[in-house]
């Protein structure tokens, strides 16, 4: 099975491409505080899925993207967005895990 190791180094030929194809990028981050209500709204779902047994890679990816969304500090930013990254590598393992990808 792929480990987190595996997934990052894909991630990491996955950034290599994009800087090839796009150059350095330095978009504005259009984050920030007007966004806390999508945030609030999707730790309500996530919740609420994982009380019912419900919850998905996607009901986590989705409060996750939703909170770096919602800030405007660049350490909280960044704090967040590592989050984002960390939950859609898990998802990457466990699809590989069922798909019985070796390592």
């Amino acid at each position: 099975m792929n480990t987190t190791a595996h997934v990052l180094v894909e991630v990491e030929m996955e950034r290599a491409r994009q800087d090839d194809k796009w150059g350095e990028q330095n978009h504005p981050d259009g984050t920030g505080p007007g966004y806390q209500k999508h945030a609030h709204a999707a730790r309500r779902r996530c919740k609420a899925a994982a009380e019912f047994g419900l919850v998905s890679f996607k009901d986590i990816l989705d409060e996750e993207v939703n909170e770096a969304y919602a800030e405007d500090d660049p350490a909280r930013l960044r704090a967040e967005l590592i989050q984002v990254a960390a939950v859609a590598v898990a998802w990457v393992e466990k699809l590989d895990r069922e798909a019985g990808e070796p390592s």
